[in-house]
């Protein structure tokens, strides 16, 4: 019995140890094929190329929210921004859509790998409730029944179904923690 909550614990921590690596950054230069042409992107130089012409950009912010920024070989602009789903964006007076590849296409190839938006924070505070609380039903049921039923009555005791539920709910609570705390 022992032997079984050390292993459920060092397993839950595992489970959550897992989440915590690392993700590698992007890297500098890359190739991207949108609508059959190969466009070739290099984010510390600030270029975009599709394979005839290479154009200079200014890109910030994520996938969900930017703004872009694209000069043209011939000195014309395009600018885009994009901020809660709704978007804008405009050119300078000289821009020729026919003569380059169009700004809303070079949008999008520099949006297909910009970063993630940011992930709202879990709630903590409820997190480190649900633990002590799911892990306490989980591995004391008998002593979780009592706080919860015990109480009311004289001399009672919990039916081994009792005690099934109490370490079930103390499951389903640690698995819900666990979800809130990686979603």
């Amino acid at each position: 019995m022992k032997r079984r909550m050390l292993f459920s614990i060092l397993l839950l921590i595992l489970c959550l140890l897992a989440g915590c690596a690392a993700g590698g950054n992007a890297p500098a230069t890359y190739s991207l094929e949108y609508e059959g042409v190969t466009y070739r992107v290099d984010t510390q130089a600030g270029t975009l190329s599709d394979g005839t012409h290479t154009y200079t950009y200014t890109f910030s912010g994520n996938s969900r929210s930017y703004s872009v920024e694209i000069l043209y070989p011939d000195g014309s602009s395009y600018w885009f921004r994009m901020d809660a789903g709704v978007g804008q964006g405009g050119w300078s007076d000289d821009y020729d859509d026919s003569r380059y590849t169009d700004g809303d296409t070079l949008c999008e190839v520099l949006r297909q790998k910009a970063p993630a938006p940011p992930r709202d924070a879990p709630p903590i505070a409820v997190i480190l409730v649900m633990v002590p609380i799911g892990l306490f039903s989980l591995l004391a049921p008998q002593a979780a029944w009592q706080l919860e039923y015990g109480w009311r009555f004289k001399d009672a005791e919990p039916s081994d179904a009792a005690l099934v539920l109490q370490r079930i709910g103390g499951a389903v609570v640690l698995i819900v923690a666990f979800i809130l705390f990686f979603a």
